[in-house]
């Protein structure tokens, strides 16, 4: 009789740990990719992983003691879209429609509770707008966002600009006409350990579809992958890249040059700068560099004179502190010699060489190596040159910001928020055996972890 009581004891424990395992694979580690979510007309997808993005920080808090006080339920409710009325996908993919403008992107959800729904419409200020019979519209001018529903589903789409038309086309392709997206093209960004996926389709930069994953470790944010460029945007430059600047940007001009971008853009960019951009562009720009160094803050003394009720001078001394950029600047084409003549001509260089049109400190204007250069501020060290070879590359050391810059910013747009406690940015673009090398991380401030900062 005991002996059977103890066969039914570990019976029953092997069937709650058996069970147990199983619900723990199905909330956390069983995904599902809903097939339907993406239309077929898309030319890039960033696949998010809801699951295994919640998963690395509720580990991330079970791993460390210290970050217990954090609750893993926040990292659970942080991915929780029940909040606002929408059902919680195991998979979140945004997509870009072909011929779009760069910025505008979309994504689907299913609402599961009407009057949670309701009630993000109404706190994000959402308002009703003309969309057709077959769907209801709803536009938010604070966040530029568009939503169009059909049922329970519904499409939300940012940076809209009031184009109405085109997302109610993407809507009715996906709900009414049932176009979808090939899934087959994307099996390699589902049930992988990353956090996120990038799909980008072959176009005029690249010879077939590249793939970007997005990795989360403890302290960074790392993204790889291979591109597989076509031959004329495969060349390794040779580049500055100060490693202590606060902002380092270079790149392969060849790559932007055709772009939609910066082919609709040219006209703001000419008011910008003062000058027609054809006037270089007719020149074939091969590189371009932009070093930010720093901002400096330079104090000048004005003085000034008054007098007592005895008219003797009294000396005032007034200090105007004012704050100029650091930067090193060049841009390589087939003659800048020519350009730089047409500058001097329409008077945006002076008599001194200063390029007069960057009111913001004096720079000195000058063609070296066939570089079109434009300097401020620069001290000896910062002039120094170590090459680095590339096809491209970022880097940001946001450490070096002060709160005033931070204030700034967030001022002009409040998204850069999200960056504050971040010490670097880093992307590169490499050439090696013909394929373009991918590399990016963004780094959190030292001793800080990617849990504590998102809460």
């Amino acid at each position: 009789m005991k002996r059977v009581k103890n066969n039914s004891l570990r019976i029953a424990i092997l069937l709650i740990t058996i069970g147990s395992v199983a619900i723990l694979y199905w909330f956390g580690f069983h995904k599902q990719f809903d097939k339907k979510s993406i239309p077929e007309n898309t030319d890039g997808i960033v696949m998010v992983d809801i699951k295994t993005i919640r998963n690395h920080f509720i580990f991330s808090c079970l791993k460390n003691p210290s970050q217990w006080g954090l609750g893993s339920n926040n990292s659970k409710k942080r991915f929780d879209f029940s909040n606002y009325g929408i059902e919680t996908p195991d998979y979140l993919s945004f997509f870009h429609i072909q011929n779009q403008p760069l910025n505008q992107w979309c994504c689907t959800a299913i609402v599961e509770n009407e009057s949670k729904f309701n009630k993000s419409l109404l706190d994000n200020q959402f308002v009703k707008t003309e969309s057709g019979k077959s769907f209801v519209g709803y536009y938010s001018k604070t966040l530029n966002t568009y939503i169009l529903r059909y049922t329970n589903q519904i499409l939300y789409c940012v940076n809209t600009s009031n184009n109405y038309q085109t997302f109610i086309r993407i809507a009715e392709d996906l709900f009414v006409k049932h176009h979808y997206f090939d899934s087959k093209k994307i099996e390699k960004t589902i049930n992988t350990s990353d956090a996120v996926m990038i799909w980008i389709k072959k176009n005029n930069l690249l010879n077939d579809d590249g793939i970007i994953t997005i990795s989360l470790q403890e302290d960074e944010i790392v993204a790889e992958g291979q591109l597989d460029l076509k031959p004329k945007y495969r060349k390794n430059l040779h580049f500055v890249q100060h490693p202590n600047a606060l902002l380092s940007l270079g790149f392969n001009f060849e790559i932007i040059r055709h772009q939609d971008i910066f082919k609709n853009n040219k006209a703001n960019m000419n008011k910008i700068i003062g000058f027609n951009l054809d006037s270089i562009l007719i020149h074939n720009p091969k590189q371009t560099e932009l070093v930010f160094h720093s901002i400096l803050e330079k104090k000048n003394t004005a003085i000034s004179y008054d007098y007592d009720d005895d008219f003797n001078p009294i000396k005032k001394a007034v200090v105007h502190t004012t704050r100029e950029p650091s930067f090193y600047f060049s841009i390589q084409t087939d003659d800048s010699e020519k350009i730089y003549d047409y500058l001097k001509n329409q008077k945006v260089i002076d008599n001194h060489q200063v390029f007069v049109n960057f009111p913001l400190a004096v720079t000195q204007t000058s063609v070296k190596n066939n570089s079109l250069l434009l300097e401020a501020n620069l001290s000896k060290v910062q002039s120094s040159k170590s090459i680095h070879s590339k096809t491209g590359y970022l880097q940001i050391n946001l450490n070096k910001l002060q709160p005033k810059d931070w204030r700034f910013l967030i001022a002009k747009n409040k998204n850069f928020a999200l960056l504050k406690p971040f010490e670097t940015i880093q992307i590169n673009l490499i050439q090696k055996n013909n394929l373009g090398y991918f590399q990016a991380s963004i780094k959190s401030r030292t001793g800080k972890s990617l849990l504590e900062i998102s809460n």
